[in-house]
């Protein structure tokens, strides 16, 4: 059996939680995937998962499917997880999103005109947001 799934996440995941997501697909018989747009990774691959679901942006869609015996059982307990950890959230609507888009080009555009502490306060707030 083929079950598939797309879940929309506010942001990454951060590497306790893949490592968390990894023993729990590990369990379940059926091979899974998780695809974004630009790349695709074994839904029990540490390294894989790794560099693609701490990397997600605001927004951004993964879309996991699951081939074998306990497909339904796979994608039920994925929605369970990523819910937990609220990582699949509404998305902001659009004017939430322009707004965080043009806040984040405004901050990023006057990085040369600050002093070097505000700089790393605003790279680092940019690090967070991002995360």
């Amino acid at each position: 059996m083929k079950r598939e799934e797309t879940f929309t996440f506010v942001k990454g995941l951060p590497v306790h939680q893949v490592i968390d997501l990894v023993h729990a697909t590990e369990r379940w018989d059926s091979y899974i995937t998780f695809e974004t747009k630009k790349a695709s990774a074994n839904g029990k691959s540490a390294l894989g998962l790794m560099s693609m679901l701490t990397t997600l942006k605001l927004g951004e869609k993964v879309t996991v499917k699951a081939n074998g015996e306990d497909a339904t059982e796979v994608i039920n307990g994925l929605k369970t997880f990523f819910e937990r950890s609220e990582l699949t959230q509404e998305p902001l609507d659009y004017w939430e999103e322009a707004g965080v888009e043009t806040v984040e080009a405004a901050m990023t555009g006057c990085l040369t005109a600050w002093s070097d502490d505000v700089q790393q306060i605003a790279k680092s707030y940019l690090k967070t947001t991002r995360s």
